[in-house]
C-alpha cells in the first residue's frame, strides 16, 4: 500500500511542471488593414485543440511554449506561429495569391473565377475607393484590360466616357450599367459603397442582357452587411486641386510684335508697313507709360486675374452596419464638395444608401435596398478659362477707379463672370429595390425583384445686364458688356422615371459527383418615361428678381414634351461542368422593345461558350504547381443587340410652334401651327453584333503569377445610317439599317503577387488594342470634325491633305500648286495627289486631293498598378496611357481668334513660326507656318485645312495615382478602443509624359475651356 501511494505521489509531482507550462493563449486575428477576421480557425498542430475567432477577431486557446499554432481563413494564407513566452498574440493574415476560388459577379448571378467560360474582368471596390476620384468612371481608368476610359474635363462633377472593346456602332457605344442587378447609372453610386465592378466583354457573358449589351455591360455590386456586432466606419479626406497643365498666353510686348507681324503678313509684307498695328516707339515706351497711366496703357494678365492656382476639395463617408442570423443592415452616407479653379463654380454631392437583408426562415428571405443622390452645380454664366486664351494683354478689365472697363470691343469676361448671372443645376436621384427569395428545397430558388427609380433635374440660368465704364467717368455707364445687355431667364425641369420587375428561377444540382449543372430562367419588364419642361423670358425689367413672375410676356417662350419606352424580356442560362475540367455555358434572351414597329419589336440573342481546364488533364496534372498551377482555354460565340436608337423612329413626328400672324382686323396674333419633322422608316430594326472570343487563363509559380489573354472579333450589322433627303421635302434626315462594321482586337493582363516575410507586394499590367473598320455603308459616307467614316477604312479616320513642308520662297511658291489665291510664302504646301481624270492636275482641291491620313482611335491602351506593404505601411501607384493615337494640333493651342475678329497668341508660337525675320536656315526648321489670320481662319484658309502637317502622336504615359498610408497595429487601436485606424495621403494625376505643346494636357479639350485636375488628398479611415 505504501508503494502504491508513493508511486501515485511521484506521478503527480512529475506532472506538475508540464501542467504548469500549459496556459491560455489569447490574441486577435486581423486583415492587413487591421480589420478583425471573424471565424478564423486556430489549431494547436498535432492535437485536436482548436478555437475560432469571435466577432471582434479575438480568440483564446490552451497551449504551452514550444507548441505550434496553425491559423487558417478562406482567402488568406495559412499562418504558422510558435508559442513563445507571450500569452497575447496579434496575427495579421495575408491574402491568398490564388484567386481561382474568387467569386465573380456575372449577369444575374455569380460564378467562381475558375469556372468562367466568357471574357469577364473585375476590380475590387477597395482599389477604387483609395483613389478618392470624383466619379466612378474616372477611377476605372487603366484598371482593367479592354476598358478604355477617356475624359476631357477635370471640372467638379465631370464624368468620363467608357468604351468596352472599342467601337461597336457609329451610334451609341456606351456600355450598359447594372447596379445590384438593376439598370442604372454610375452617377447613382458613391465609390465608397462599391464592393466590386465586373465588366462583361464578350457575347457569351453579355448576351443575357440582349438588346442593350452590344457595347458591353458594367456590373456594380454595392457593399452589404455581414453577421457581426454593430460596426461604424468613417473615412474622410481634405485636400486641394490644381491644373495638371496651364496654357500661357504671351505678354503685352510679345503680343504687339507678333500682331504687327501677323498684320504685315496678311497685308502682303509691304516695305514700311512692319508696324502697321502698333508703332515701334509705342511698343518701346509701353511699359513705362503703363506704370504712369494704366488706364490708357493697360496690361492685363487675364489668367492671373480670373483663375486661381488651387481650389479646395473634401470628401467624407460614414457607414454603419450590423448583422445577426436574421437581419443584416448597412447604412452609408457620403458628402463631397469641390471648387473649380475659378471663383463662382463649385460642385456638391450628397449620397445615402441603405442595404437590408432579412432571413425570415430557412426557405424565405427578402431584401430592401434604397439610395438617394443629390448633386448641385453652381457656376457663373462665363467660363473664364477659354477667355484667358482669347483676351489680349492690352484689353483692360478694371479701371483704376475700380469700375469695370470695356475690355475688347465691350467683351469683358471678368465683368460678366462676376456680375453676369448664374447657371445652376440641381439633380435628385432616388431608387429602391425590393427582392424576395424562396428556397423550397436545396438547389432550387425562386426570386422576384421590383425596383422603381426617378431622376429630377432642375436648371436655372439667368443673365444679368453688365455695365462697363470709362476711366474718367465712374458714375455713368458707357455701355453693356457683349452678350449681357438684357436680363434673361431660362428655367428647366425634367422628370425621368423608370421601373424594373424581374422574376427568376434558379436550380443547381450535382449528379454522380462529377456532373455539375446550373439552370436559370428569368423574366424582366422595364418601362421609362421622360418629361422635360422649359420656360424662358428675355428683356426682363427687374435685374435682381429672376423668377417667372417677373417674365416679360412679350418675350416669353415655353416648351415641353414627354417620351416613353419599354421592353419585356425572357432569358435563360445553362451551365455544365464535368469534374471542373470541361465546362459549357448557353445563354439566350428574347427582347421585345417599344422603340420599333410591332412587326420588328422582337429580337433573339443567343450565345454559347466552352472551357477546358488543361491543367486537370493527365498529361499536365503532374506538372509541379510551382511551375504551372492552372491552365484553361476558353471560346465563345454569340449575338448582341442595340436598341438605343431614340424613340419612335418608325413613326412620323410632328412639331408645334406659335408664329405671330396678322388676323383679319390687322392685329398680330399667336397661332398654333404643326408640321411634320421626321420622315418615318417603318421597317427600322435592331443593330446586331456577332461576337467571337478565344481566351486563355493561366497561373504559374504557386498562383503568384497570373495571365489572361483574349482575342476577339466583332461584326455589327444593320447599323443606322442617315439618309440624305432633298431639302425641299423639309424633313430631318431619317436613319435606316444600312451599314456594318468589324472590330478586331485583343486584351492582355499580367499579375504578380507575393510576400517575403512581413513585406508584401503585387504588380499588375494590362494592355489592349483594337481596330474598327467600316464595311458596307450602302455607298454613303459621313464627314465630321476633320474625320471621315466610309467603307473600307477605320471608323472616323482623319481625312485631309498630305503636306510637303512650307513654301520657303517665291520660287518655291511659283513652281508648286496652291489651294487658293491667298496662299503665299510661309504657308503649308500640300501635295497634288489627284485630279478630275485620276492624275495630278497641278491644283490643290478638297474634291480630289484629300486622302485618308490615318485612324483617330487610340491604339495600345494600357494600365499598371503597384502595391507594397510592410508592417502596416503601404504604398500603391497606378499608371495608364495610350501607346499611339493620331491627334490634330488645334489652332487654339497656337493662337485663338475671337468670333468678333481679334487674335491672341500662346507662348508655343514664339520663335517657332516661319517668319520674314528669320534666316533661311531658321525657316527650314520652322515648326509652324507664318502668323496669319487670313490663312488660318475659316474653312477656306490654307493653313486651317485638316492635313498631316498638324497630325502628331497623341499617345501618353500618365501616373494616375500615388497613395501612401499607414494602418496602426491592433495593440495600439485596442488602447484607443478602435477596430482599425489608418492615415493616408494621395495624389491623382501627378505627372504625364506626352508630345503635346507646353501647357496642354493630353486628355483635355483643345479649346482651353477645361482642365484635368491634379488632386492632393490627406485622409483618415477609422472603424469601431
Amino acid at each position: 500500500m505504501n508503494r502504491i501511494a508513493l508511486f501515485l505521489i511521484s506521478v503527480f509531482l512529475l506532472a506538475l511542471p508540464a501542467a504548469a507550462q500549459q496556459k491560455n493563449i489569447s490574441g486577435i486575428v486581423t486583415e492587413p488593414s487591421g480589420e478583425p477576421l471573424i471565424g478564423a480557425t486556430i489549431m494547436v498542430k498535432g492535437t485536436n485543440t482548436a478555437a475560432v475567432t469571435d466577432i471582434d477577431g479575438k480568440f483564446s486557446i490552451k497551449a504551452k511554449p514550444g507548441d505550434t499554432l496553425q491559423v487558417t481563413y478562406v482567402g488568406f494564407q495559412k499562418q504558422i506561429i510558435k508559442v513563445a513566452a507571450s500569452d497575447n498574440l496579434t496575427i495579421v493574415m495575408q491574402e491568398e495569391a490564388n484567386t481561382l476560388d474568387e467569386m465573380v459577379v456575372v449577369g444575374y448571378g455569380t460564378m467562381k473565377k475558375a469556372d468562367l467560360t466568357g471574357a469577364v474582368t473585375n476590380v475590387s471596390g477597395s482599389k477604387l475607393e483609395d483613389m478618392r476620384a470624383s466619379s466612378v468612371s474616372q477611377s476605372l481608368q487603366g484598371s482593367m484590360p479592354g476598358i478604355y476610359v477617356s475624359r476631357t474635363s477635370g471640372m467638379p462633377g465631370a464624368e468620363a466616357t467608357i468604351r468596352v472593346r472599342g467601337i461597336t456602332s457609329i451610334g451609341d457605344s456606351d456600355p450598359l450599367v447594372i447596379v445590384d442587378g438593376i439598370p442604372d447609372s454610375m452617377e447613382s453610386v458613391n465609390s465608397a459603397d462599391i464592393e466590386s465592378i465586373s465588366v462583361l466583354k464578350d457575347a457569351a457573358s453579355a448576351s443575357i442582357y440582349g438588346a442593350r449589351a452590344a457595347a458591353g455591360v458594367i456590373l456594380i455590386t454595392t457593399k452589404k452587411a455581414k453577421e457581426g456586432k454593430a460596426k461604424v466606419e468613417y473615412q474622410g479626406t481634405v485636400g486641394f486641386v490644381q491644373s495638371t497643365e496651364t496654357p500661357k498666353p504671351v505678354g503685352a510686348i510679345d503680343y504687339m510684335n507678333m500682331y504687327n507681324e501677323l498684320k504685315w503678313n496678311d497685308g502682303g509684307n509691304q516695305e514700311g508697313q512692319e508696324y502697321s498695328a502698333y508703332p515701334k516707339d509705342y511698343i518701346d515706351s509701353y511699359l513705362a507709360n503703363n506704370a504712369v497711366n494704366p488706364d490708357e496703357y493697360p496690361i492685363t494678365d487675364w489668367r492671373e486675374l480670373m483663375t486661381r492656382k488651387t481650389a479646395p476639395t473634401t470628401k467624407h463617408d460614414l457607414k454603419v452596419s450590423y448583422g445577426n442570423k436574421v437581419v443584416q443592415t448597412k447604412v452609408s452616407l457620403g458628402y463631397e464638395y469641390t471648387e473649380a479653379l475659378y471663383e463662382g463654380r463649385d460642385y456638391q454631392r450628397l449620397t445615402a444608401r441603405v442595404n437590408n437583408n432579412f432571413k425570415v426562415t430557412k426557405w424565405l428571405q427578402f431584401g430592401l435596398d434604397a439610395y438617394y443622390r443629390r448633386g448641385i452645380t453652381h457656376q457663373p454664366q462665363t467660363n473664364p478659362l477659354a477667355a484667358t486664351l482669347y483676351m489680349t494683354p492690352l484689353d483692360p478689365a478694371v479701371n483704376s477707379n475700380g469700375t469695370y472697363a470695356a475690355g475688347h470691343n465691350s467683351s469683358n469676361p471678368w465683368a460678366s463672370m462676376n456680375e453676369g448671372g448664374r447657371n445652376n443645376q440641381w439633380t435628385d436621384r432616388l431608387g429602391a429595390k425590393l427582392s424576395v427569395i424562396i428556397t423550397p428545397f436545396e438547389g432550387l430558388s425562386i426570386s422576384g425583384v421590383w425596383a422603381p427609380g426617378m431622376l429630377f433635374t432642375r436648371k436655372k440660368s439667368y443673365i444679368k445686364k453688365v455695365s462697363y465704364y470709362t476711366a474718367d467717368n465712374p458714375d455713368e455707364p458707357a455701355g453693356y458688356a457683349s452678350g449681357f445687355s438684357l436680363n434673361k431667364l431660362t428655367e428647366n425641369r425634367n422628370l425621368n422615371t423608370w421601373g424594373t420587375k424581374q422574376l427568376f428561377i434558379n436550380y443547381n444540382k450535382t449528379f454522380a459527383e462529377d456532373h455539375r449543372t446550373d439552370f436559370m430562367l428569368g423574366y424582366e419588364d422595364y418601362e421609362a418615361s421622360s418629361n422635360p419642361l422649359e420656360a424662358a423670358s428675355d428683356a426682363m425689367e427687374l435685374s435682381d428678381y429672376f423668377y417667372l413672375t417677373n417674365a416679360n410676356t412679350n418675350n416669353l417662350s415655353v416648351d415641353g414634351s414627354e417620351t416613353q419606352n419599354a421592353y419585356r424580356s425572357i432569358f435563360g442560362r445553362i451551365n455544365y461542368s464535368y469534374k471542373g475540367r470541361y465546362m459549357a455555358q448557353f445563354n439566350a434572351r428574347w427582347d421585345r422593345s417599344s422603340r420599333f414597329a410591332r412587326k420588328y419589336r422582337t429580337g433573339f440573342f443567343p450565345s454559347a461558350s466552352v472551357g477546358w481546364v488543361m491543367s486537370e488533364e493527365s498529361f499536365l496534372r503532374d506538372v509541379d504547381p510551382r511551375i504551372l498551377t492552372f491552365l484553361k482555354l476558353r471560346g465563345s460565340y454569340g449575338t448582341l443587340g442595340n436598341e438605343r436608337i431614340g424613340n419612335y423612329p418608325y413613326q412620323a413626328s410632328m412639331t408645334f410652334s406659335h408664329p405671330v400672324m396678322v388676323d383679319g382686323s390687322g392685329k398680330p396674333v399667336s397661332v398654333l401651327t404643326a408640321s411634320q419633322r421626321d420622315y418615318n422608316i417603318p421597317d427600322i430594326t435592331w443593330e446586331t453584333t456577332h461576337s467571337w472570343d478565344v481566351g486563355l487563363d493561366a497561373t504559374f509559380l504557386n498562383s503568384r503569377l497570373n495571365l489572361t489573354f483574349d482575342w476577339y472579333w466583332k461584326k455589327t450589322k444593320d447599323m443606322l445610317l442617315s439618309i440624305q433627303l432633298p431639302i425641299f421635302m423639309g424633313y430631318d434626315n431619317p436613319k435606316q439599317n444600312a451599314g456594318d462594321m468589324t472590330t478586331k482586337g485583343w486584351d492582355l493582363q499580367l499579375g504578380w503577387r507575393d510576400n517575403i516575410g512581413d513585406f508584401s507586394y503585387s504588380v499588375n499590367f494590362n494592355l489592349s488594342d483594337y481596330r474598327s473598320v467600316m464595311g458596307n455603308m450602302s455607298g454613303k459616307q459621313q464627314e465630321s470634325g476633320g474625320t471621315i467614316t466610309m467603307e473600307g477604312v477605320e471608323y472616323m479616320s482623319w481625312y485631309g491633305f498630305k503636306s510637303n513642308g512650307l513654301y520657303q520662297n517665291a520660287e518655291d511658291l511659283a513652281n508648286s500648286p496652291v489651294l487658293n489665291a491667298n496662299t503665299t510664302v510661309g504657308d503649308i504646301k500640300y501635295l497634288d495627289v489627284n485630279g478630275s481624270e485620276g492624275l495630278p492636275d497641278g491644283a490643290i482641291s478638297a474634291q480630289y486631293d484629300r486622302v485618308v491620313l490615318g485612324s483617330s482611335q487610340p491604339r495600345l491602351i494600357y494600365g499598371a498598378q503597384i502595391a507594397l506593404g510592410w508592417k502596416g505601411f503601404e504604398m500603391s501607384a497606378a499608371f495608364n496611357g495610350i501607346g499611339k493615337q493620331n491627334k490634330m494640333l488645334s489652332r487654339a493651342m497656337l493662337y485663338q481668334r475671337h468670333a468678333a475678329g481679334w487674335t491672341q497668341f500662346t507662348g508655343e508660337v514664339i520663335g517657332t513660326s516661319w517668319s520674314y525675320y528669320n534666316t533661311p536656315e531658321q525657316n527650314l526648321a520652322a515648326k509652324y507656318p507664318r502668323l496669319s489670320d487670313m490663312t488660318i481662319d475659316g474653312s477656306s484658309g490654307n493653313n486651317s485645312q485638316v492635313s498631316d502637317f498638324w497630325m502628331f502622336n497623341g499617345g501618353y504615359f500618365r501616373c494616375k495615382n500615388i497613395t501612401l498610408g499607414y494602418s496602426f497595429q491592433p495593440n495600439i487601436t485596442k488602447k484607443l478602443k478602435l477596430n482599425s485606424l489608418r492615415v493616408f495621403a494621395s495624389v491623382s494625376d501627378p505627372f504625364s509624359i506626352d508630345r503635346y505643346p507646353q501647357g496642354w494636357d493630353p486628355e483635355t479639350t483643345d479649346t482651353g475651356s477645361s482642365y484635368i485636375a491634379r488632386t492632393w488628398n490627406f485622409g483618415v479611415a477609422v472603424s469601431f
